[in-house]
């Protein structure tokens, strides 16, 4: 059954709780959301879960590193429109080349200095 909002009462139920639970215990939070996450890449097909533990690696960094919740947030979720932007340029070059069209952009590269780091002497 759905409620006003148009998502399952189960759903619903199963978020309050895990939100009661960051309030009250948010270690026993953490140890469950890792968990889970854990669980999730586990269970995903074996050519793809290398991809999700470094996508995860990195939040987990991005979070450790974030002054509040709410700059982890957003920029987590600059991470995620980039990853969308570049999936979305990726069809358009897709679908060019299967209607036979000449991709008008080259992929993008991107670029890094590279720093010499070698021992010095004394």
């Amino acid at each position: 059954m759905n409620n006003e909002s148009g998502y399952s009462s189960s759903f619903q139920d199963k978020a309050n709780d895990w939100a009661q639970l960051a309030q009250q215990d948010p270690e026993a939070f953490e140890t469950m959301r890792s968990e889970l996450l854990n669980e999730f890449i586990q269970s995903s097909p074996s050519r793809i879960q290398k991809q999700l533990e470094g996508v995860q690696w990195k939040i987990d960094h991005i979070r450790q590193r974030a002054n509040s919740p709410e700059e982890a947030l957003a920029e987590i979720t600059t991470m995620m429109w980039e990853a969308a932007q570049q999936l979305g340029q990726r069809q358009q070059e897709l679908l060019a080349l299967c209607s036979g069209e000449e991709p008008t952009s080259t992929p993008s590269r991107q670029t890094a200095q590279i720093l010499d780091f070698k021992l010095r002497q004394h």
